[in-house]
């Protein structure tokens, strides 16, 4: 037998061995098997025409090598019936996540602040959702508009990495503090976002895609009318602590300002007076200018200690002891000193 045999035969079965590379999508992972690396590669979302497609950012994730497989796990999760490439590859690998099961509709459950008359220094929104939400093109779905219906053109920061709680169920929106504070560039070029006096509207998108394929369905739209600014640095001592004058009652704190629902969350505590903390449940209240809270066990007659961190802020980022803009050309207010607060108070005296 000649000896060119073997060799064609050697190399018939090497190249019949090598499989073009495969990808799948289990478990919201995309798995890859025939590729050896993960050096080079990429997933980004394969909708649309070639160009949107390469001019598109990497999805976030890892990979991972795992039983002679890659596997990339995106940070965040894959949006339901929607294309996804593998780049980097010589081959191109295409999958598509599973459609979402039939399932509650997603939709808004809270807007925050809650109150329709705000201050003109505004500067958080929050939006939350009763499920998980997509990243992705946020500010396309969110406008302010005038009295007059008209949108403001950049009423946001447009951040890159969007401000989303880690399950995706919140969103945080910033006003652009260029818009906010005095003699800056944004503020001067284009004006506050809000001026005082005056009557705006929030308004949410219907068209707003939902991780499970559909849209939220129809616009929400919150009328906002803006009050004076709110300048000064929160300080708690003057808060109005009504103290339960019985052992199931809750503890009352006035704040006389709309303070920021998030932050006001985990900001505040309340222990006894030698610091062991005292179990319950929180209730923001009045468009989150007051807070009850209420212990799991009935009170004991004796003093207890209100504890206020300092990262606490209002609606318009004033902190504990430091306000969000200093106006050099106002009277400098009475000096709060900026760090945590302790406010006793005492169960059962009248």
């Amino acid at each position: 037998m000649p000896r060119a045999t073997p060799t064609l035969l050697t190399l018939f079965l090497a190249g019949a061995a090598v499989a073009a590379p495969t990808a799948t999508v289990a478990d919201g992972k995309i798995v890859v098997i025939g590729v050896s690396s993960p050096k080079g590669l990429s997933v980004v979302v394969a909708e649309g025409s070639e160009t949107d497609i390469a001019a598109r950012p990497p999805v976030v994730g890892e990979w991972a090598v795992m039983d002679g497989k890659l596997v990339f796990t995106p940070t965040y999760p894959f949006k339901a019936g929607t294309a996804y490439r593998v780049v980097g590859v010589p081959d191109r690998l295409e999958v598509r996540s599973p459609r979402a099961e039939a399932s509650k509709p997603t939709v808004i459950t809270h807007v925050y602040p809650t109150s329709t008359d705000l201050p003109e220094n505004v500067l958080r929104f929050y939006i939350e959702f009763n499920q998980p939400m997509p990243r992705g093109d946020v500010y396309k779905y969110v406008k302010v508009l005038d009295d007059t219906g008209k949108p403001d053109p950049l009423p946001f920061v447009e951040l890159d990495q969007e401000l989303w709680s880690a399950d995706q169920t919140r969103l945080t929106l910033l006003i652009d503090p260029g818009r906010i504070k005095k003699e800056v560039k944004p503020r001067i070029d284009l004006g506050p976002v809000f001026r005082k006096g005056k009557k705006y509207a929030l308004v949410v998108s219907g068209k707003w895609p939902t991780l499970e394929g559909g849209t939220l369905g129809k616009d929400l739209t919150r009328a906002i009318t803006i009050a004076p600014p709110i300048a000064d640095a929160i300080d708690p001592k003057v808060w109005k602590l009504s103290a339960p004058v019985d052992t199931t009652a809750p503890l009352r704190v006035s704040f006389g300002r709309p303070l920021d629902r998030v932050l006001l969350a985990r900001s505040l505590t309340v222990t006894s007076a030698d610091g062991q903390a005292i179990e319950g449940t929180v209730e923001p209240t009045d468009s989150e200018t007051a807070w009850n809270f209420k212990p799991a066990r009935p009170w004991l007659p004796k003093n207890y200690v209100l504890h206020v961190d300092a990262s606490l802020e209002d609606v318009c980022g004033n902190a504990v002891g430091r306000q969000f803009e200093v106006d050099l050309l106002r009277p400098a207010p009475k000096a709060t000193k900026a760090g945590d607060v302790d406010l006793s108070f005492t169960v059962g005296r009248r």
